[in-house]
């Protein structure tokens, strides 16, 4: 029996020096940004209004676990910061959600649209067994607040599980993307700014979906020119469709192009270039099953041609930059993305997700872009700093400086979010990051941003 045990003791302890030192391998390898040292800052962040949505309803690390760590009394809130010296301006209670990609609201001088692709939860829920994608209630709200006086306008059941929403050029309408395989768009017509009727589509598409949850439409982003969009279909199909105006310049009927699948990757926000030619897209490289939240390597950023006046479709484009890039944002010129890495902080501790690389840092990477072109050139090594779940990012009116939201601190479900601040320097020819010693404190849950500039 003493040499059995013996016996199982060694290989007991094999087993355990195989695995540290697979482990070490692993974090050796993965190539985890480390946390930057911060600078003082040397300029402010140069807008009139920075809007934030902060979701109530649970930690970062509950899309892992379910485990929601409810905060007693804590509601949905809208924030608006305009004094970046002094903090918050104000706050509003709206219904929002972070289950959806970030770009659930859009705004102007006078409005903001948020939309609800989750219904809120009810304070004395601990955690749901099943997982937050199958047991959060489905929203179907769009919420329009009046940013003059701080006041919810309306509250309008505009579609099933609306994701995402973005305001025509004419202020006249909305595009909202729908989670919903019956009904993937709707278009919301604005009277005086408040919404006056409600257009749902079905896009007439086959289905894509490979992943749980993933229904419909899952970001949709109106075209520079007002008469088109580009669409995700349940993050890994994309379409440009035709959007037929009406007398009054409202979209009255549409027409989606043959989708082009991209069966390998998992897409989340898109942005149109300026000059309306490519669609650019995040790809968090998560792969169909929960292990690859887990073990994912690199996303990137894509540039598809999709321009409405050209028949020449297909990839143009890639940039690598770090792990899930979830969101991303474009420069007032048009040629500048910060593109929000979250790493792997959304695991929470214990065995094994404890172990893993990435959990303790997430990072910023620059990435340039050809606007004649398409062309995506990414610059240097993205910038690590500490922060859970940093979905959103924000350049200011200068460009030089980069705002990114952050749900929570690491390892600390109930504690408070933030927004840090970045400076792009210039003076080395190439562009490079700068992470400073800027904050804002912000409640847990902070996770979308929109900048209004004038």
């Amino acid at each position: 029996m003493q040499r059995v045990f013996k016996g199982f003791t060694l290989l007991l302890g094999s087993l355990v020096l195989l695995a540290a030192l697979s482990l070490g391998g692993w974090h050796l390898l993965d190539g985890t940004p480390e946390v930057a040292e911060a600078v003082a800052s040397q300029n402010s962040f140069n807008a009139e209004r920075l809007l934030i949505l902060a979701d109530a309803d649970m930690a970062a690390t509950a899309y892992a676990d379910g485990v929601l760590y409810p905060i007693e009394d804590a509601t949905d809130q809208l924030l608006s910061l305009s004094d970046f010296g002094n903090g918050l301006e104000a706050s509003l209670s709206v219904s929002n959600t972070v289950m959806g990609w970030p770009g659930s609201m859009v705004a102007n001088e006078t409005y903001a649209y948020v939309v609800t692709s989750r219904g809120q939860i009810d304070r004395s829920v601990q955690a749901l067994p099943e997982g937050v994608n199958a047991e959060m209630p489905t929203g179907d709200l769009l919420t329009t607040v009046d940013l003059t006086n701080g006041e919810v306008i309306s509250e309008t059941e505009v579609c099933l599980k609306p994701l995402s929403v973005d305001l025509a050029a004419s202020g006249n309408w909305l595009l909202v993307a729908c989670g919903d395989a019956g009904n993937e768009l709707a278009v919301v017509a604005l009277d005086s700014g408040l919404p006056a009727e409600i257009r749902r589509f079905d896009l007439d598409v086959p289905s894509y979906s490979a992943r749980e949850g993933s229904a419909g439409a899952t970001y949709a982003v109106i075209h520079p020119g007002g008469t088109a969009a580009g669409v995700v279909l349940e993050d890994q199909a994309v379409t440009l469709v035709e959007l037929e105006p009406d007398a009054s310049g409202i979209p009255a009927s549409v027409s989606a192009e043959e989708p082009q699948l991209f069966q390998d990757r998992w897409l989340s926000v898109a942005r149109w270039t300026q000059s309306g030619n490519h669609l650019l897209l995040a790809d968090v490289n998560w792969g169909p099953t929960p292990i690859d939240a887990l073990l994912n390597r690199a996303g990137s950023i894509i540039s598809l041609a999709l321009s409405p006046a050209e028949e020449i479709r297909g990839l143009v484009s890639e940039a690598k930059v770090s792990k899930s890039p979830e969101a991303f944002e474009m420069n007032w010129d048009g040629d500048l993305l910060a593109v929000v890495n979250m790493e792997r902080s959304y695991l929470p501790g214990g065995f094994p997700t404890g172990l893993a690389p990435g959990r303790g840092a997430s990072s910023l990477s620059l990435v340039g872009v050809d606007d004649a072109t398409g062309e995506l050139t990414t610059f240097g090594e993205p910038i690590g700093f500490r922060g859970v779940l940093p979905e959103d990012a924000a350049f200011d009116a200068d460009g030089d400086k980069i705002a990114v939201v952050i749900y929570q601190d690491h390892d600390a479900p109930r504690s408070e979010g933030w927004l840090s601040f970045f400076e792009v320097e210039h003076s080395t020819g190439e562009p490079r990051l700068r992470l400073t010693d800027e904050r804002v404190e912000l409640p847990r849950g902070a996770h979308d941003l929109f900048v209004i500039y004038e």
